[in-house]
């Protein structure tokens, strides 16, 4: 089965509480004023996972929903510059609601390449 390339497959999500407890345990923390990133590089499997999590104190139901869509897409259009096998989670805070998607995505790509997890695309 071909994948879209630019695509956000079900496979490409963490899924099971296992998986989101090896990333806390063993993953980098990155931390800004808006989001805090976890990552962990898994050896055994080629593809990029990504795992979110935003608490009620970002904003309402609909401000929470905009900033998971917002760094959905910055996974998206990311991922292949992205070390393989990375599985990263996105905590956000609420800082997060108030950036818009530039400032957001710039935040991220920063953490991610000082750490050495990320190729330079933009």
């Amino acid at each position: 089965m071909q994948l879209n390339s630019q695509s956000f497959s079900y496979r490409e999500r963490l899924h099971l509480q296992k998986d989101f407890n090896k990333v806390f345990k063993k993953g980098l923390k990155f931390d800004s004023k808006a989001i805090k990133i976890l990552a962990y590089i898994n050896e055994d499997r080629k593809i990029r996972r990504l795992g979110l999590v935003t608490p009620r104190k970002v904003g309402t139901a609909v401000i929470r929903n905009r900033t998971k869509r917002r760094l959905r897409e910055i996974f998206r259009t990311n991922k292949h510059s992205l070390e393989p096998g990375l599985d990263l989670i996105f905590i956000s805070k609420p800082a997060a609601a108030s950036l818009d998607y530039g400032s957001l995505k710039k935040i991220i790509l920063n953490s991610l390449e000082s750490a050495g997890l990320c190729k330079t695309p933009r």
